[in-house]
């Protein structure tokens, strides 16, 4: 196996834990997660500018996994978003003038 063949390995454990913190909504979890999978393709990105052949299969499987990743992301912020609108107040709503009376008796 190749260094190259290496590090795309790394970059699909990396999503796979993602995936992992996600599914857990461990929120820091996911952070470290993330950052794992920026090292690796980073590090995936110049091993190749460097002149390693792609590991072509490991790289769809990476591209696959963090399409789902990025769905679920979005799932998870849609119902946050969701839950956070129902906590929010209402519209406020405006009342009337209180009733007040002149000095001739009459309400204005």
């Amino acid at each position: 196996m190749s260094a190259a063949d290496d590090l795309a390995q790394a970059l699909v454990a990396a999503i796979q834990s993602e995936l992992a913190a996600l599914d857990a909504e461990d929120a820091d979890a996911i952070l470290a997660a993330s950052e794992a999978k920026a090292r690796a393709l980073a590090e995936l990105s110049a091993a190749i500018a460097g002149g390693a052949p792609p590991p072509r299969p490991q790289l769809e499987q990476a591209r696959d996994l963090n399409s789902e990743a990025i769905l679920k992301s979005r799932a998870k912020m849609i119902s946050v978003e969701k839950r956070l609108a129902a906590l929010r107040p209402g519209p406020v709503i405006p009342r009337p003038d209180p009733v007040t009376y002149g000095s001739n008796g009459r309400w204005a």
